[in-house]
């Protein structure tokens, strides 16, 4: 059974979240470093999918109103579009899973994406990955949709960093394993079918983030 790693009801990621919006509202310093963006050990599909929100969440409270129309790396979108790409994606997978995922578009980018997070992780937590989910387009895999959540949550992370001048900090742990899943999940087929651009060159140094960045088709240096 996949055990979370929390003490207790009231530490499920939802009270993480909140709890941290709550700290950042009522101080001027922001809530801190976030420890949950440290590397996880053990990792698997679900584990990399509940450390990757820190990472994300950390970028989106950085935006501004003037981030709101600036393009993206993910071709044709701004970022208030890829915002909104981001959380149907969250919605499709936590409605695939049977949970009643709402999306308050009106929210702060950290809050909306926070309230779609919680749901769909604590449900995919509860399922575990084995067999197949409904997408309603497909029956795929659940160890794909855990895939898919992954690039969703990381890949789009280093989006909004980008299209907003911030850095992305993430574990080497994490990028590595995703990295990992996007070479088995983002085939030629699914290229053909216009979701990602060839694979993009990268120098031989290139970490494993940046790896993974230019193998969903963006280019990683400006």
């Amino acid at each position: 059974m996949f055990t979370w790693g929390w003490e207790s009801a009231t530490d499920l990621p939802g009270d993480h979240f909140l709890g941290r919006l709550v700290a950042e509202a009522s101080s001027d310093s922001g809530a801190g470093p976030d420890e949950w963006s440290a590397a996880p050990d053990p990792i698997d599909h679900l584990i990399a999918a509940d450390a990757l929100p820190a990472v994300l969440l950390g970028v989106l409270r950085k935006l501004t109103p003037e981030d709101r129309e600036e393009p993206t790396p993910c071709e044709d979108f701004t970022a208030h579009e890829l915002l909104g790409h981001l959380a149907g994606s969250l919605k499709n997978i936590g409605t695939a899973l049977g949970v009643d995922v709402m999306d308050r578009a009106d929210a702060t980018p950290e809050v909306r994406i926070a309230e779609l997070a919680q749901p769909t992780l604590e449900a995919f937590a509860r399922r575990g990955v084995d067999g197949t989910i409904d997408m309603g387009f497909a029956e795929l895999p659940a160890t794909m949709v855990a895939s898919i959540l992954n690039l969703e949550l990381l890949v789009h992370a280093w989006d909004f960093a980008k299209a907003s001048g911030q850095d992305l900090a993430v574990s080497d742990v994490v990028t590595d394993y995703v990295e990992g899943l996007a070479v088995v999940t983002i085939s030629e087929q699914v290229r053909s079918g216009g979701s990602f651009a060839p694979a993009q060159p990268v120098a031989e140094t290139a970490g494993s983030l940046e790896r993974l960045i230019a193998f969903t088709g963006r280019t990683v240096t400006a």
